[in-house]
């Protein structure tokens, strides 16, 4: 809950938009647009161009020519955790907001947000996101759950309502007084996020209603061709893993199971993409052969399951099976 410096309850809370700008010329106009169009009007919007080498950051000057609730910020490129961290250093508001520059946000979005955040109050607000732009808006914005912190948790481990990522969620900007995303790593999300959620007071809402436009990228880290660099999934899960044995340690066998599920995923994409590095292959090998028994009693898909027992049993039969899915 934000209250003011007589402990008075606010309920017009500025709400900082955090966008991190890199070479998105042709979506960052409809991003931006999606912003502007809020029917709450009490938010500050920091655009952040990391370097672009496009028209994206002189569309940014553009942009806070034409409002002054804009703020744009100029630096060398440092990558998504870097941006980030630089709209987090910049932001003035009460609540931070992360959307990223070709996704597009429902009109309502922080409307509702800044109401549930309120009437529950709570200092994270999560709802759903989608990449059909036409379920935007639609769903039940009334049908609210509440989360305690191990709930949370064991939700962003196990995709559940509220997931890992940064986006479709609003937080209060206290959480992030001590916590920034890791620039030295992809996966940041699933590197940060659970930590907000163990700073936050222990109420987390979630409202089962499309605000958040993902626009899926063929060419990002995680789509592509199956690199090296995708590897530190394990280090960021071992992390995390660590972190949770003190005070949460029922929720590991949550986050094994979401390593098992990656780990299937990951020798499925290496198989397709030929992917040849045979450390990896065998570490990846070892880690499905790990955990594929206790993920069977999970609620993850019957066919990831199958093929899990399927890599754990005749690897190269799977690297086959994959070549031809």
């Amino acid at each position: 809950m934000i209250t003011d410096k007589n402990g008075q309850q606010n309920n017009d809370p500025k709400v900082t938009v955090i966008v991190p700008v890199y070479n998105v010329e042709p979506f960052l106009e409809e991003c931006v647009q999606s912003i502007l169009a809020q029917s709450y009007e009490n938010i500050e919007i920091v655009l952040v161009d990391d370097g672009s080498t496009d028209n994206s950051g002189k569309m940014c000057d553009g942009f806070r020519l034409k409002d002054d609730r804009i703020v744009v910020i100029h630096k060398e490129n440092g990558g998504l955790s870097s941006a980030r961290n630089a709209g987090i250093e910049a932001a003035t508001g009460d609540y931070y907001l992360f959307v990223d520059s070709d996704d597009v946000i429902s009109p309502s979005m922080i409307d509702t947000m800044v109401s549930k955040a309120i009437e529950y109050d709570t200092d994270i607000v999560s709802s759903l996101i989608t990449e059909d732009m036409a379920l935007l808006e639609t769903g039940d914005r009334e049908k609210v759950k509440t989360f305690t912190v191990p709930e949370g948790l064991k939700s962003i481990f196990s995709d559940g309502l509220v997931v890992t990522s940064s986006s479709g969620k609003m937080y209060a900007a206290s959480l992030w007084d001590d916590i920034r995303f890791p620039t030295d790593r992809i996966f940041e999300d699933f590197a940060t996020i659970y930590k907000v959620i163990m700073a936050s007071k222990g109420k987390i809402v979630s409202f089962e209603d499309y605000n958040y436009y993902y626009r899926p990228n063929p060419n990002s880290i995680t789509k592509a061709s199956f690199s090296h660099k995708r590897m530190q999934f394990y280090d960021v899960a071992s992390s995390v893993m660590s972190d949770m044995q003190n005070e949460y340690s029922g929720l590991v066998p949550v986050i094994r199971k979401r390593v098992t599920r990656q780990s299937i995923s990951y020798y499925r994409d290496m198989s397709k993409s030929g992917y040849d590095d045979k450390e990896d292959i065998r570490y990846v090998i070892r880690m499905v052969r790990k955990g594929v028994f206790k993920y069977l009693f999970s609620s993850y898909n019957f066919k990831s399951k199958m093929y899990g027992v399927m890599i754990a049993l005749f690897p190269g039969w799977a690297r086959s099976y994959a070549k031809k899915i």
